[in-house]
């Protein structure tokens, strides 16, 4: 996987001379807003390939390779007076381009349609939050391409940054967004490891009290492979699996997760769009809309509207709903959208129950 993450010049600087990362904190931040970083923090695992945008400056950084686990870890490493950054991953250097690439080159692509996970720059670097954004492998190369263009002479293998610090395997922070808005201190690394989820009732149902944490948990557990959510999902055997994808250029709509197939070739023959709600009941208008945006999607990419499959999760879905996919899939013999149950019990473990 590839990622875009995002700094600024201050903290990149300290970052790329410890090899570590640092996502901040701000005080005024609610339990969503913080599980939002949380979900982005947790797409990064080690062996992914990291671009750093510095946003003050303008540029791309990179070639770099995450090293660590995200993790937290309160200490003054950052030494700011007014944030915190407490949201980490190490990493390394695995490529020489001393020349930056200028964030110009990007909105060509971006213009172009081959960096179309990003469809508008500004949204994506100005977000109240977003703090990591991942790329195609075939974006990522068109990137590489450009960091060649402005080294054309560089010796690639001649990196600086070659170790990054080590971090403890054994810590767990399943609760870590209660314990940072209780401004607890964490002088050493606490992994992130995602087990349960905080719950409120509604309508005499546990749900996710906040939707970022649903979103971070399946997300934690597909790109981990852990917790059995992948068969759970029947997302087996993705090649890529991207948070938040812009499925039209005009970002009417944007897809919770987008999961990738790849054939022997490597080029994608099959995508599954999952949509996530923590509480809302599911009617069939949300089902028709997602439809119209499969279809559309479809077009763009040239492919068969049956080489796309929607994914719905939520607490609850209308009787109706549910009876138009069968009433499809008798009819029409498509079964477009796969609608799934998650369930919560009174100590936040996760289930899910497929209903069509």
């Amino acid at each position: 996987m590839y990622h875009i993450v995002y700094s600024n010049p201050r903290a990149w600087e300290i970052s790329y001379l410890n090899g570590v990362y640092g996502n901040v904190e701000t005080g005024n931040n609610n339990a969503n807003t913080l599980w939002g970083k949380l979900r982005d923090l947790i797409a990064i695992i080690p062996g992914d390939k990291v671009f750093f945008y510095i946003k003050e400056d303008m540029v791309l950084r990179g070639i770099f390779e995450a090293s660590s686990q995200p993790y937290i870890c309160t200490d003054d490493l950052f030494d700011d007076p007014l944030e915190r950054y407490p949201l980490r991953f190490n990493f390394r250097e695995i490529a020489n381009f001393p020349n930056a690439v200028p964030v110009s080159e990007l909105a060509k692509l971006i213009e172009k349609g081959t960096l179309s996970t990003i469809s508008s720059f500004e949204r994506d670097t100005q977000g109240n939050f977003r703090g990591i954004k991942q790329i195609t492998d075939e974006e990522a190369i068109n990137i590489q391409k450009l960091f060649l263009q402005y080294n054309p002479k560089t010796n690639v293998d001649d990196v600086v940054l070659t170790e990054s610090p080590e971090v403890e395997e054994e810590e767990e922070a399943v609760n870590i967004v209660d314990w940072i808005l209780n401004d607890d201190e964490f002088d050493e690394p606490w992994r992130i490891n995602i087990t349960k989820l905080p719950l409120i009732r509604i309508r005499r149902r546990n749900t996710s009290r906040y939707e970022f944490a649903l979103q971070a948990y399946i997300y934690y557990c597909l790109r981990n492979h852990s917790r059995n959510v992948i068969e759970d999902l029947n997302l087996n055997n993705f090649s890529e699996c991207l948070l938040e994808v812009p499925l039209l250029k005009a970002q009417q709509f944007r897809s919770d997760i987008l999961c990738i197939y790849k054939g022997m070739e490597g080029k994608p023959h099959f995508y599954s769009i999952v949509e996530i709600k923590n509480s809302r009941e599911i009617s069939i208008e949300d089902l028709s809309q997602l439809i119209g945006y499969m279809r559309t999607f479809a077009e763009t990419k040239g492919i068969p509207f049956k080489s796309i499959e929607g994914v719905y999760i939520s607490t609850s879905f209308e009787e109706d709903a549910i009876q138009y996919l069968i009433n499809r899939r008798t009819v029409e013999r498509e079964n477009p959208i796969r609608l799934i149950s998650y369930q919560l019990d009174n100590n936040g473990q996760v289930s899910f129950t497929q209903l069509n």
